[in-house]
């Protein structure tokens, strides 16, 4: 995936201090919005976005991006510590719901560096609990 990142993000990329956080939408029947950072409210797809600080974010795996269609499986571990997920996968029917992946960096003020990207969308194909 070709992405355009801006000369803001291209600079910080260029630096030795990089602290990369995720902007996690997960597209359940009441989208959560959830980060691995503080709570962020971020201009993303067009929108203004508030995601919440997440201890629960255990972590994102890591994937393979083709140039080819097809599928790029990616894993987003979260901490069983929260119920409220865990009520929601086993009562919702959650298979197929969108999950969207946004990247993006903070600075050395610990501010978000204006225009996260599109790190990965795809759809929940299985869970485990």
């Amino acid at each position: 995936m070709t992405r355009s990142l801006t000369s803001a993000v291209k600079t910080e990329l260029a630096t030795n201090d990089i602290r990369p956080v995720h902007l996690i939408t997960i597209g359940f029947g009441t989208p959560v919005n959830i980060t691995d950072c503080f709570p962020i409210t971020s201009s993303v797809s067009g929108s203004s976005v508030t995601y919440s600080a997440s201890d629960f974010i255990m972590g994102v795996s890591d994937f393979t991006e083709e140039t080819d269609v097809n599928l790029s499986p990616i894993s987003i571990t979260l901490s069983g510590a929260d119920q409220t997920f865990i009520s929601t996968v086993l009562n919702e029917n959650v298979i197929t719901d969108t999950v969207t992946i946004f990247r993006g960096f903070l600075n050395d003020s610990n501010a978000l560096i204006a225009d996260p990207f599109l790190f990965y969308k795809g759809t929940i194909d299985n869970f485990s609990i």
